[in-house]
C-alpha cells in the first residue's frame, strides 16, 4: 500500500498487472485504479459504436477483451485461481466453481458480447442481479436504433452508449471486486 501511494496512475496500472498479490489491499487498489480507467475505455466504445455495421464488432471486441483484462488482474482467470489454490491447499476446481458462481452477471455480459446469448436473455440477467431495468431498457433502445437506422443510429446514441458502457463497466469491476475479496477469504480460511 506504501508502495501504490508513491507512483503515477501509468506506474500503478504496470504494477497491479504484474504483481501477482493475493491479498485484500491489492484487490481493493485494482478495483479503484480500473475504476478510474473505465470512462475511457467507455469513451472508446461509444466512438466505435457510432461506426456503422463494424461498431458492433468493435463494441463486441472491447468489451470481451476489457472484462477477461480485469478478471485477470483481481486473480479470477483460471490460472490464477490456479496458483492460489496451491499456495493454500484448497482444491482447484472448488476454488474455480466459487469464482463462476459469484461471477454469473460478468459471465452473461460477455457471452453477449461473443454472441452466444440473446440481447433478451442479457436483460434477464440483469433484472435477475437487481440491475435497474431503466439500464436493461437503455441496452434494448441502444441495439434496436442502431440496428433499424445503422448509419444515424449509432450517432444519436452515442452519448447513451458512453453512459451505458461505463455503467456496465463499474459494474463488471464492482462485481469482480467483490468476488476477488470473497475468494481471498474463502481460500485463506
Amino acid at each position: 500500500e506504501a508502495i501504490l501511494r508513491q507512483l503515477t496512475i501509468q506506474q500503478k496500472m504496470l504494477f497491479i498487472t504484474t504483481c501477482q498479490d493475493f491479498s485484500p489491499t491489492m484487490v481493493r487498489a485494482k478495483a479503484e485504479i480500473y475504476r478510474s480507467r473505465a470512462w475511457k475505455v467507455a469513451l472508446g466504445m461509444a466512438a466505435g459504436g457510432a461506426i456503422p455495421f463494424a461498431g458492433t464488432g468493435i463494441n463486441a471486441g472491447t468489451t470481451v477483451a476489457t472484462v477477461l483484462l480485469f478478471k485477470r488482474g483481481f486473480g479470477l482467470d483460471e490460472a490464477s485461481v490456479g496458483r492460489l489454490a496451491t499456495l493454500t491447499g484448497k482444491n482447484r476446481e472448488e476454488l474455480l466453481r466459487f469464482v463462476d458462481e459469484r461471477l454469473s452477471l460478468v459471465n452473461k455480459v460477455t457471452q453477449f458480447f461473443q454472441g452466444k446469448i440473446s440481447l433478451q436473455h442479457l436483460k434477464e440477467a440483469l433484472v435477475a442481479a437487481g440491475v435497474s431495468g431503466v439500464f436493461a431498457a437503455g441496452i434494448a433502445m441502444d441495439v434496436t436504433i442502431d440496428m433499424a437506422v445503422p448509419f444515424i443510429g449509432g450517432l444519436v446514441t452515442a452519448p447513451a452508449s458512453f453512459g451505458l458502457a461505463w455503467y456496465a463497466l463499474s459494474l463488471v469491476i464492482e462485481q469482480q471486486e467483490q468476488c476477488a475479496l470473497a475468494l481471498l477469504e474463502y481460500a485463506f480460511r
